[in-house]
């Protein structure tokens, strides 16, 4: 039956109800706010380790994750009993630097105190003050236990920080595709665009600040013990933890250092005058932030980062007022995705292309070559089980000789487990392949080539056959999009096939064998050749296989996956297919 539409009084109702909820379950538990951020951010950073993990094996992405955890765990036990005791004198040393500075500026305005009216204005008192909130700065900013519990308020909360960042990493992936598979079609293109564009935001933001602190500490910590600073460890550790307030942190640290160098002199006896001696730990200051201006923050953090010194200095004061040391941290791209966003609404309220010249948005036309809200420009088949038919005999002679477990196993789930048995042993026989022809054991390759072409249901070159219907989807698709054809075979085996089914390879703008990349798949060496080679974004390409694994680990280099039923698996395995097809030559429906 029809249902009965909400009248436009009912819709802005049902908003404002649904507002003023959010408002009051935000207010409610605006004590989880800070662990909701924290687990986001975890599991955000986790990305590239997990993501570095699928290209290479292709592995399920919760199976990635959990091993993930247990060696991130197993790392923090031996590293808290390795570098907690030394830590301590690092912070002792940091701490000493800092009292250094509270006793050498109160040794200099020790004068008298001024009297105004009723009120008396002591230096020593505003100096000692300051110097006891820059010490628990430091003891706080240099011990990771303390900073951890700032963020979280008991063990609860920790275990819900963990297992927030758990599934929100195992299924990031899924999430996004469902928002934007929810959207209006002529908004997905644009919203993945915006998307994509915060993304590097973030990605630039913590790898590089990451980065930039370490690489700043280090430069730092060599050149002040050139010089002879006292407390050359503690001062490098906190130029490296003032990186992460930009355009503000440099300058504080330069401050830090350049009193202690005028107070207490250098430990060397070249530099006798403390005065001269200031002059040039000032000088390398200014020297390490002009090669880190002009050097490593372009090549670290990038230009999608970069705001105005003024607009970063005000949000980053804010953020302190408001948010505390969260705040501090996360200041630069909140501000520079809002950036982003209001670009992006401004020019569409100005009739403008949201985006840059690059995006080329067809919407009347591309809707229909959407995938997952990407804009498909390029696609990479696999061979075997995409474009040929495969093998099966191993599950077939499987099934006969486990007749004796009939009563207990039915033939089609004796069959069934013989396929899964294939798919997880395709990614173990080409990494065995892969060693042998780097230890130039082609000898014994050629021997066992046979029997590996078994187990991943490869057939003969000679007996190579097209599925039904594919040249006629090629030559269709081919007028609209670049195609590429990757396999794991040698170059003999497709031509064969080339030359029986009467296809021409000049059909495909790319054709990757086993000669043309050191890994074959589930390892993605091969989809991001080909995306090199046609010249196209990843996150344009569309990727078909018959099996998960290779679709992990193109849609970890952030490209779009297709499955294909027609090959080993069934439509339940595939989890992180953005597309499901019966046959290949499905995909003009959707292309």
């Amino acid at each position: 039956m029809d249902s009965r539409r909400w009248s436009n009084t009912t819709k802005i109702i049902v908003i404002s109800a649904l507002a003023v909820l959010a408002i009051v379950l935000l207010v409610t538990f605006r004590a989880m706010i800070a662990p909701t951020i924290v687990a986001f951010l975890f599991a955000f950073v986790l990305g590239y380790p997990v993501n570095w993990i699928q290209q290479r094996t292709g592995w399920g992405r919760g199976a990635t994750v959990a091993v993930l955890y247990l060696v991130i765990l197993a790392i923090t036990i031996i590293a808290s009993a390795i570098f907690i005791p030394r830590s301590a004198g690092l912070i002792t040393s940091m701490q000493g630097a800092v009292s250094d500075l509270v006793n050498a500026l109160q040794s200099l305005f020790s004068g008298p105190d001024i009297v105004i009216g009723s009120y008396t204005l002591s230096f020593g008192d505003v100096i000692q003050q300051g110097g006891d909130v820059l010490q628990r700065f430091v003891v706080s900013s240099g011990n990771p236990f303390t900073l951890f519990r700032g963020f979280t308020t008991g063990v609860l909360t920790v275990l819900y920080v963990l297992v927030l960042s758990f599934w929100v990493l195992k299924d990031m992936h899924k999430l996004q595709r469902a928002i934007i598979e929810h959207l209006p079609g002529d908004y997905q293109e644009e919203f993945r665009h915006l998307g994509q564009d915060i993304g590097e935001i973030w990605h630039a933001f913590l790898r590089g600040q990451l980065v930039l602190a370490i690489t700043i500490a280090m430069l730092t910590w060599i050149a002040l013990s050139i010089l002879g600073m006292p407390n050359a460890g503690g001062l490098a550790v906190l130029a490296g933890f003032m990186e992460f307030l930009p355009t503000v942190g440099p300058g504080i640290s330069m401050a830090v250092g350049t009193i202690i160098a005028l107070v207490s002199g250098s430990n060397h006896a070249f530099f006798s005058n403390n005065f001269t001696f200031a002059i040039i730990v000032l000088l390398t200051y200014n020297a390490i932030t002009w090669v880190e201006s002009a050097y490593l923050i372009p090549r670290l953090v990038g230009s999608r980062v970069r705001l105005h010194p003024a607009i970063t200095f005000v949000a980053i004061i804010s953020s302190a007022v408001t948010f505390g040391l969260i705040g501090v941290l996360l200041a630069t791209p909140v501000v520079a995705s809002a950036r982003d966003i209001l670009i992006y609404i401004y020019r569409k309220l100005q009739d403008q292309e949201p985006f840059e010249q690059s995006m080329a948005m067809q919407p009347a036309v591309r809707i229909r070559g959407l995938i997952a809200g990407r804009k498909i420009e390029g696609i990479i088949f696999e061979l075997d089980g995409v474009l040929t038919e495969l093998d099966l005999g191993f599950a077939e002679r499987f099934v006969q000789r486990t007749q004796w477990l009939g009563r207990l196993f039915s033939a089609e789930t004796r069959y069934r487990f013989a396929q899964r048995i294939m798919i997880i042993l395709e990614g173990s026989i080409n990494f065995f392949i892969n060693r042998l022809e780097q230890w130039n054991r082609h000898d014994l390759l050629e021997r066992m080539q046979p029997y590996f072409d078994r187990l991943r249901g490869y057939l003969p070159h000679q007996a190579l056959t097209l599925v039904p219907g594919v040249t006629e989807m090629l030559r269709t698709l081919g007028y609209g999009y670049k195609l590429a054809l990757t396999t794991t075979r040698k170059r003999e085996g497709l031509q064969l096939l080339l030359a029986n089914g009467g296809l021409d390879e000049s059909v495909f703008d790319v054709v990757l064998t086993r000669e043309d990349v050191r890994r074959i798949s589930p390892h993605s060496e091969a989809f991001l050749t080909a995306a090199e080679r046609m010249n196209l974004d990843p996150s344009n390409i569309l990727v078909i296989s018959d099996t998960d694994a290779n679709l992990r680990s193109a849609a970890a280099v952030n490209m779009a996956t297709a499955g294909v039923l027609s090959g080993l698996s069934l439509a339940k395995d595939f989890q992180s297919a953005d597309l499901i097809l019966d046959s290949v030559s499905d995909l003009t429906e959707w292309l």
